[in-house]
């Protein structure tokens, strides 16, 4: 299987048949994605198989807010008592035919790049995350120092100080890989991480 680079969705993309494993986000790419991209509500990025031209996975990134009871004592440090401006890794996927090759931590690092570049043109003060099972949790938690929100230990932040501490230069511009902005080189031919 060789792979696309990450990029917006659009109308041509093949989601027939994305099974991710998660009824959920499955059924969101295929159902909702290419809507709420378009009417921007959030954006949507996909890899593509590029033989067969089939999306094997997404991510979707949306603005949004933490109320103080919601955040973390690190996040509210400095920021007053109001509502904190964050970006939400809404959601993630990768097909089942694809899994285990790294593309998911890839999709994430690529996911964080852009975060990064968003906050360097408007006020943004963490990534949140929903994660949708005690799994998810733990998968984000192997990739970065994310904090749980005092709320619900499904919520997951990473402060823009932390990112930009881990990503030299601002936006992860030179780090290698298949997939821009990934940490490990996948090797999707033999199917692992290297």
């Amino acid at each position: 299987m060789k792979l696309s680079q990450v990029a917006p969705a659009t109308r041509d993309d093949d989601l027939d048949g994305f099974d991710c494993g998660s009824p959920a986000q499955s059924e969101w790419l295929t159902r909702h994605a290419l809507q709420a991209h378009a009417s921007g509500g959030c954006r949507v990025y996909v890899v593509r198989d590029i033989g067969s031209g089939k999306v094997v996975g997404y991510y979707a990134l949306a603005a949004g807010s933490v109320r103080l009871g919601e955040a973390p004592a690190r996040l509210l440090k400095g920021a007053g008592r109001h509502a904190q401006p964050v970006v939400i890794l809404a959601r993630l996927g990768v097909d089942r035919a694809a899994q285990g090759i790294g593309l998911g931590r890839a999709l994430v690092v690529d996911a964080l790049r852009r975060v990064v570049r968003v906050a360097d043109q408007i006020g943004v003060r963490a990534m949140l995350i929903h994660c949708e099972s005690e799994t998810a949790r733990a998968f984000y938690l192997r990739l970065a120092a994310f904090e749980q929100s005092p709320s619900d230990p499904l919520h997951l932040l990473l402060l823009m100080k932390d990112l930009r501490r881990a990503v030299p230069g601002g936006a992860w511009d030179d780090v290698p890989g298949t997939i821009p902005g990934c940490t490990v080189a996948v090797d999707v031919e033999n199917g692992r991480d290297s």
